[in-house]
């Protein structure tokens, strides 16, 4: 029986949330319903107030209009201009007097009279007044259509015989004959006062106000039927959308799962949208810089272990021998052993260096210090492999300089820099060591003239875990582990630090500091 997959908690949290599709579907629909919430109100429930203040600001236009033209010959052409487009009426009465006198009146010829009376042109002017030099008022009409009955009416246009028109006849239709009640309507009507004094006029422009009762009717199924339509259309275009843009989403997190499993042989393939696009691409050089590491991470852990098993292989062989052959107990078996123990201290001690540099743990201590007197202490280290190896290991300086910083953390880079150059120096078995002070800062530079470093090598050659060739090279001096050390070392101090080299010809490793000056020190 296959064993069931065990999720993590990560897996079992997202486990219970809902897919990405599903938000951007319910969102989609959510945001069609409130557009048609909006609809509905704008086009029901607001619409007669909407009609009103349009109405009304309207008319109040009108007026303006009017008003700046009530003294001219173009009165009258305007007004007639605006009762036929708005269908309006106009009134213009003179105030100088206690009773008002009408100088203007618009016909009925547009099909709309006034339906106020003298009473409420006093009022209107009397609310002007008292409100800045104008005011509006709506107000309710109710007014009676009363016709024949048909049959009559026929008969009478059959037998070609005139209506009568007379008193006693409309009294008897209004007594007998059934009537027909129209909708209430309103009557709005607004007044501006022009002028003052003798020459002070009052201006009221009326419209009528149609109910939008049957307009609403017609408007509500309209919505009803235009409702059903959109709500069906969204849920499919919600549908198709989710799916289209969840999907690419889907399989990126998919390959990404894969990827946490250290399954580093994946492409990220682009999407349709930029977004998914740069996510895809940036989880595929992620991939590819994780697959370096790991392979990085794998030879160093192969190197170390061989830099171990070395010396361990050569302090249990010599002890073996030592204890097994009598004659074999000498100083330099001894010797052998304490130095092998001593290199291999001292491999344990670099690997705990990286790790704290690297984890901000390590102790800096910075203080002003010689930084010429510790090149020259340095030198002395190496007068042993001067004597036995023929090495030339020079110090070029002009004046002695002051920097502040950790002394045994600069010590610890100058050398590692030197032995590092040691085992790769040239056929001169030259090491050059070269202090220069330019623009208040001290470049040191180490100089060695052997094989170098390619080009496309040497943007990596500080990078962790990272070698310039798969051959391991057990080191002279030191425990191989020197750059990364020196790396994060100067990183510390806020160094600048790099290296210059030609294949075949040698390399240059330099570092640069500021200088202080010498009064400090004393």
């Amino acid at each position: 029986m296959k064993p069931k997959a065990v999720q993590t908690p990560t897996e079992k949290a997202a486990a219970k949330k809902r897919p990405l599709r599903f938000y951007l579907s319910i969102g989609f629909l959510i945001f069609s319903a409130l557009l048609l919430i909006v609809l509905w109100l704008f086009q029901t429930v607001f619409l007669e107030s909407f009609y009103k203040g349009v109405k009304t600001r309207q008319v109040k236009s009108c007026a303006s209009s009017l008003a700046d033209y009530i003294d001219t010959d173009n009165f009258s052409d305007l007004v007639t201009e605006i009762e036929e487009q708005n269908a309006m009426v106009v009134g213009v009465y003179d105030t100088s007097e206690s009773v008002f006198i009408c100088t203007y009146a618009s016909t009925a010829q547009y099909g709309f009279d006034s339906k106020i009376s003298m009473s409420s042109v006093y009022d209107l002017y009397y609310n002007a007044s008292n409100n800045g030099g104008e005011h509006s008022t709506i107000t309710q009409i109710k007014r009676e259509e009363r016709f024949f009955k048909p049959n009559e009416q026929k008969m009478r246009e059959f037998n070609g015989e005139p209506e009568p028109y007379n008193a006693s006849a409309d009294e008897l239709h209004q007594k007998h004959e059934p009537s027909f009640e129209r909708p209430t309507s309103e009557n709005l009507a607004y007044a501006k006062i022009v002028g003052s004094g003798e020459d002070e006029r009052l201006l009221i422009v009326e419209s009528e106000i149609t109910p939008v009762s049957s307009v609403v009717g017609t408007l509500r199924i309209q919505l009803i039927i235009m409702t059903v339509v959109i709500l069906l259309f969204s849920i499919i275009i919600a549908v198709f959308l989710a799916k289209r843009i969840a999907r690419p989403i889907s399989e990126t997190n998919e390959k990404a799962k894969s990827l946490a499993k250290q399954d580093y042989d994946l492409t990220f393939e682009g999407g349709e949208y930029r977004e998914i696009t740069e996510l895809n691409a940036t989880l595929t050089y992620a991939a590819g810089e994780l697959k370096k590491v790991d392979s990085l991470q794998k030879e160093l852990i192969s190197n170390i272990s061989h830099d171990l098993r070395t010396p361990l292989t050569m302090i249990t062989g010599y002890a073996e021998v030592m204890q097994d052959l009598p004659g074999e107990m000498t100083a330099e078996n001894l010797q052998i052993i304490i130095d092998e123990t001593n290199r291999l201290n001292s491999l344990v001690t670099d690997l705990l260096d990286i790790s704290r540099l690297q984890s901000n743990t390590a102790d800096i201590k910075k203080a002003p210090f010689s930084l010429t007197k510790c090149i020259e202490s340095i030198f002395a280290r190496y007068t042993k492999l001067i004597e036995n190896d023929g090495l030339i290991i020079a110090f070029e300086h002009e004046e002695e300089v002051f920097i502040m910083g950790d002394e045994l953390r600069i010590t610890q880079v100058l050398y590692n820099l030197i032995n590092n150059a040691i085992n790769y120096i040239g056929e001169d078995k030259t090491v050059i060591v070269r202090q220069t002070v330019k623009d208040e800062r001290v470049r040191v530079e180490v100089i060695d003239h052997g094989e170098g470093i390619s080009e496309e090598n040497l943007k990596y050659i500080w990078d962790r875990y990272y070698r310039v060739t798969e051959e391991h090279r057990r080191a002279k001096i030191g425990t191989g582990l020197g750059l990364s050390i020196v790396k994060n070392i100067l990183i510390a101090h806020d160094a600048e630090y790099g290296v210059e080299s030609t294949l075949g010809e040698g390399s240059d490793f330099w570092f640069s500091m500021p200088i202080i000056p010498t009064d400090t020190e004393e």
